[in-house]
């Protein structure tokens, strides 16, 4: 089957929207947002409501949908499962149709994998969650205090996976129904303190973390400045505050180890403008594998045993195949 046969038409799916017209011996790929019909057969009608691709540009779209470029969540990976189960299950059903497809399909998973491991995976969750666990190194080691029992330190609560955590709220049973409510809890032993000023500043002179997910509260934070300052020497680890924007001006200012939501966004607005970076290299990647393709199937090659290299992409000059 030459590249110039292979025909992907779009169709973005709604509440309200008819079910999309079948192509005759197409390989169907449903998710929430769309279906996608992968064929080998004439170029789609320009008058069909789904977004039609013929040859290279077909192509491409494939690699964009497989590396989660087309996804709301830009690189997420569920699409590419879904993708390799609609395709096992129209090999399986449709033995002689899935023949002429075969070698673009085993092509664009190839394709696929190695687009997602040079650009995609390790992109990183901006989540509080995963921006919390790098500002405190990673995955915490020894102790851990968590301050807080409501929505902000729900979320947290999962990525503080280590050794011994420790919880401390003003209402106990509060901690106890965000551990049952938790769809993830960390690994380690996790204890649930007793409401009191004692066992609370106790608790901040064994931890080697602190994550506070609770507003500044003036009676109590110069006496856990102090009661961390007691064995900061020791212990070498992090004060995470999740309830103020900037230590300036309060008593948290004075420990170095302190980080607040400036730092916290900081490191989301850092790890957004990497992040774009990636997905722009992804999607140029996505187009110079279609050239490639589009070289090989010119020359005779059979996909997936290109003779060419980056640098044959020269040889195109315009933006398009």
């Amino acid at each position: 089957m030459a590249l110039s046969d292979l025909s992907v038409v779009n169709y973005r799916s709604s509440e309200s929207s008819a079910p999309a017209p079948m192509a005759a011996q197409a390989c169907v790929i449903r998710t929430c947002l769309r279906e996608v019909q992968v064929s080998a057969q004439a170029p789609a009608s320009g008058d069909e409501a789904g977004n039609a691709h013929n040859g290279a540009p077909a192509y491409e779209f494939l690699l964009r949908l497989a590396s989660g470029l087309e996804s709301e969540i830009a690189g997420e990976t569920e699409i590419f499962g879904q993708i390799k189960q609609a395709w096992r299950d129209y090999e399986l059903a449709q033995a002689d149709s899935a023949r002429a497809l075969r070698p673009w399909m085993q092509r664009l998973l190839q394709d696929t994998k190695e687009i997602r491991s040079e650009y995609i995976v390790g992109l990183g969750s901006a989540t509080y969650g995963s921006l919390a666990r790098r500002l405190l190194g990673g995955r915490p080691e020894g102790t851990t205090l968590l301050i807080g029992a409501g929505q902000l330190a729900a979320t947290v609560l999962p990525y503080l996976d280590c050794p011994d955590l420790r919880i401390y709220n003003r209402n106990p049973a509060r901690a106890f129904a965000m551990l049952a409510e938790a769809r993830e809890r960390p690994g380690g032993s996790v204890t649930v303190l007793e409401a009191t000023l004692d066992a609370e500043l106790a608790a901040w002179r064994d931890a080697r973390d602190v994550v506070l997910c609770v507003p500044a509260d003036a009676a109590r934070d110069d006496l856990r400045v102090r009661a961390w300052r007691e064995s900061a020497a020791q212990r070498g680890g992090r004060v995470l505050h999740l309830g103020l924007q900037s230590a300036a001006g309060t008593v948290w200012e004075a420990l170095p180890q302190l980080a607040t939501l400036q730092e916290l966004f900081g490191l989301r607005d850092n790890q957004a403008e990497q992040r774009q970076a990636l997905l722009a290299r992804a999607r140029r990647a996505c187009l110079d594998k279609a050239k490639l393709a589009y070289i090989d199937d010119a020359d005779g090659s059979r996909p997936g045993t290109s003779n060419h290299g980056w640098e044959d992409l020269a040889v195109f000059q315009s933006p398009g195949v």
